[in-house]
């Protein structure tokens, strides 16, 4: 285990990931732009910094887990940003689902500030990261990932090196590519099923138990169930994020993407009605409002 690890960015993935690494007994400091969201960590045993320079101080690793490229550029190299109180030698392991190109950068930009830095995405819900159950996906240097393998390992239930930088961050958007078609894929059936007299209930149950389900599938199903769409596991405005970095990388590949680029509209359309904090399940309502089925609250509202 890595002497101290620090942690910026404490949403569903990150505190958990706090978590897990502190019931190991490792040494951690966090920061998160919203305090609050470190307080119950700190009862935990976390060190709870004031910025992210402060949460960098004397670290061996940090960890970033963070919702967008910006974000992790503007803790990183802004204001009181990681790079002021980090160590010389010191690795950067974001976690952040980010551009390739920018997953590359990245790791130049913090080689010349004198510290080390992987793409190290990760597959997994948060309560993958409570339990030590996550997929970690790295690009970089082979010795870097290798440096950084003890602060992951209370984490990981696999580490696989992917090869050079950007490679673990492009393995993390072909990944949540399924995800996103599929999650589109689902509210088409459901709505269809129920437009044409199935009972819905009885569908979504045919659904998360048949062959066709993929695990997440079946999760979503029953997140669509209990409407319980208020509490993101994963925001609908994240997967259109997602979604849009794999429709620019694969334009500037050459690689057609209609099934893809039709997901991301709908995203989008779901984002525009309101929906964009809410999980992405909650696309389902919007759906709803273009499909004629009307007797169902829309998230946010009483029933």
């Amino acid at each position: 285990m890595a002497a101290k690890i620090a942690f910026v960015g404490l949403g569903a993935m990150g505190g958990g990931m706090v978590s897990r690494l502190l019931a190991s007994g490792a040494n951690v400091t966090v920061y998160n732009r919203t305090r609050s969201r470190g307080e119950a960590l700190a009862a935990e045993g976390a060190v709870l910094a004031t910025t992210p320079a402060a949460a960098a101080q004397g670290a061996d690793v940090v960890f970033l887990s963070l919702a967008t490229s910006e974000v992790v550029e503007r803790l990183l190299f802004g204001e009181h940003g990681v790079v002021e109180g980090l160590p010389e030698g010191a690795i950067v392991a974001d976690l952040s689902t980010v551009a390739p190109d920018f997953a590359v950068g990245l790791q130049k930009r913090l080689a010349g500030t004198g510290h080390r830095a992987l793409d190290a995405c990760v597959l997994g819900n948060a309560q993958h990261a409570k339990d030590g159950e996550l997929r970690f996906m790295i690009g970089g240097a082979a010795e870097d990932v290798a440096a950084l393998r003890p602060a992951i390992e209370p984490l990981a239930k696999e580490v696989v090196h992917l090869g050079r930088g950007g490679m673990g961050a492009t393995a993390k958007l072909a990944l949540n590519l399924l995800m996103g078609v599929q999650m589109q894929a689902l509210v088409e059936a459901v709505a269809f099923g129920e437009r044409a007299g199935l009972d819905r209930g009885t569908l979504i149950r045919l659904i998360a138990a048949g062959g066709y389900s993929s695990p997440m599938m079946k999760f979503k199903a029953g997140v669509m169930a209990r409407r319980a769409f208020e509490k993101p596991d994963f925001r609908l405005k994240l997967m259109r994020k997602d979604l849009g970095l794999v429709l620019d990388e694969t334009q500037r590949l050459g690689v057609p993407m209609p099934t893809t680029a039709a997901s991301h509209d709908w995203l989008t359309a779901a984002q525009n009605r309101g929906l964009g904090e809410h999980d992405v399940a909650a696309l389902l309502a919007y759906m709803e409002t273009v499909s004629g089925l009307d007797d169902y609250p829309w998230p946010g509202e009483a029933a």
